[in-house]
């Protein structure tokens, strides 16, 4: 008797330090009134007293790509059904895209990976890379077309190798490389440019995936048209679907429908260059028929390109009269990783399972357009709450994801204890996160115009 006591003692012993160890409850503490928020808010104050913005001596563009398409075998990033799988198969290439913008005091840089998201294990080797070429993380502005059947192995935490499979550190080095390398390609091609910027409203094609009617898309396919003195162009575009259509039956590399939207635009007239990013593809899914994938990846890509080839030719060119770029590393309330509403794990627990990167905002101004750069599926419900209040600036904003850091998604509040994949699974920082990043980036286009 003694002795089953003794053990049923060390059982409850053990299962309550288990417990206390490794669980918590959920942090609530209102937005304005938690250390992280007060915390942002002292260095805004600071920012907004020591930015200041330089007026161009001359504006010039250029650009260039590099095949990233893996000459080894790699697992296919994207799907955690499909286990990391290893495969070679192409079924279109995969490459770095990237504009260079020279305004006689600095140059910058925008880049996009044909790619699940721009890897931190990539921003953490270009944070040594960059002064190499003369620049700095704050003039490099990444993006990532989100494909999900593109190169993996970059992610070295098990969170990572469900959707990108087992850590291989060569392509983290490829990657890295091709990026400086593009960026030293463009800068060969800078020749003295306008640019344009365009919005156009293509909400048949994207649907809200969280909560359907019952919440809000960004219907709007953006378009920067930058036009070099020789009359060549050069387009970066985006929206806010999931590159999704491909599924994880798919066991190719592919660019997924802005592969296919690219493709397109670059047989346009005097069209040298079309670049994709990602836009605000949070709880956004595409929205097209067809009998089959390749099928609805022609029709989505066609209607796009039909809508921006229309009035393509009617953007008014702009001189740039200012240029600048601000990068803004986030305070963040502790990880919440959930396991009910009430309940989380640890925050020692989440550092185990994933990959700790630099996690930031990234804004780059181009005279009147301001890009906004973020760490994660930001989601398309809250670019409203961005856009009406820029309009008081004058300024066209357009919002992007993954930025080089990663923090799952970011959605709207109401929708926190939802318990669905990207409100519960993948919001990984607590509540209030969506007010909270729209109130940065609002702050931070303050300072930057």
């Amino acid at each position: 008797m003694k002795y089953v006591f003794r053990v049923s003692s060390f059982i409850i012993t053990f299962i309550l330090c288990f417990f206390l160890l490794t669980i918590t409850f959920i942090d609530d503490t209102s937005l304005e009134e938690s250390s992280y928020f007060k915390t942002a808010e002292v260095i805004i104050d600071s920012l907004n007293t020591n930015i200041q913005i330089e007026n161009t001596k001359y504006f010039k563009a250029g650009w260039a790509k590099t095949n990233i398409t893996p000459l080894y075998e790699l697992p296919l990033a994207g799907y955690g059904a499909r286990k990391g799988v290893y495969v070679s198969e192409v079924h279109d290439s995969v490459w770095v895209r990237g504009f260079v913008f020279d305004d006689g005091n600095k140059k910058y840089a925008l880049i996009t990976l044909d790619a699940l998201i721009v890897p931190p294990a990539v921003t953490k080797e270009l944070q040594l890379l960059l002064p190499k070429i003369g620049y700095n993380l704050s003039q490099l502005y990444l993006s990532a077309t989100h494909t999900h059947c593109s190169v993996g192995g970059w992610a070295n935490s098990w969170v990572g190798n469900q959707f990108a499979g087992e850590f291989n550190n060569q392509i983290v080095s490829d990657l890295a490389n091709s990026i400086i390398l593009t960026i030293k390609k463009a800068e060969k091609e800078l020749l003295n440019a306008k640019i344009g910027f365009a919005r156009y409203n293509a909400e048949k094609f994207v649907r809200n995936r969280l909560v359907g009617n019952n919440g809000t898309t960004d219907p709007w396919l953006r378009i920067i048209k930058i036009q070099k003195i020789d009359g060549s162009i050069g387009i970066i575009t985006t929206f806010a679907a999931h590159a999704t259509v491909f599924s994880e039956k798919q066991m190719k590399y592919s660019r997924d429908y802005p592969g296919a939207l690219v493709d397109s635009l670059e047989r346009m007239n005097n069209v040298d260059m079309a670049a994709f990013c990602a836009g605000a593809v949070g709880s956004h899914s595409p929205n097209i028929k067809g009998s089959n994938n390749y099928e609805r990846i022609s029709n989505i890509s066609s209607e796009l390109y039909n809508i921006a080839n229309r009035n393509f030719n009617n953007i008014q060119l702009n001189r740039v009269n200012s240029m600048s770029s601000l990068l803004f590393d986030i305070p963040l309330r502790e990880p919440h990783l959930r396991i009910s509403k009430t309940l989380r794990f640890r925050p020692w627990v989440f550092n185990k399972l994933t990959e700790q990167s630099k996690i930031y905002l990234s804004l780059l101004k181009i005279g009147d357009i301001i890009l906004v750069g973020t760490p994660c599926d930001f989601s398309g419900e809250l670019v409203s709450y961005i856009e009406s209040n820029s309009k008081e600036f004058n300024h066209n904003i357009i919002v992007t994801s993954f930025n080089g850091g990663y923090i799952g998604y970011i959605t709207n509040d109401k929708w926190y204890n939802m318990k669905k994949y990207e409100t519960f699974t993948m919001n990984w920082f607590g509540p209030y996160n969506g007010s909270y990043f729209v109130y940065l980036i609002n702050n931070l286009i303050k300072i930057i115009v």
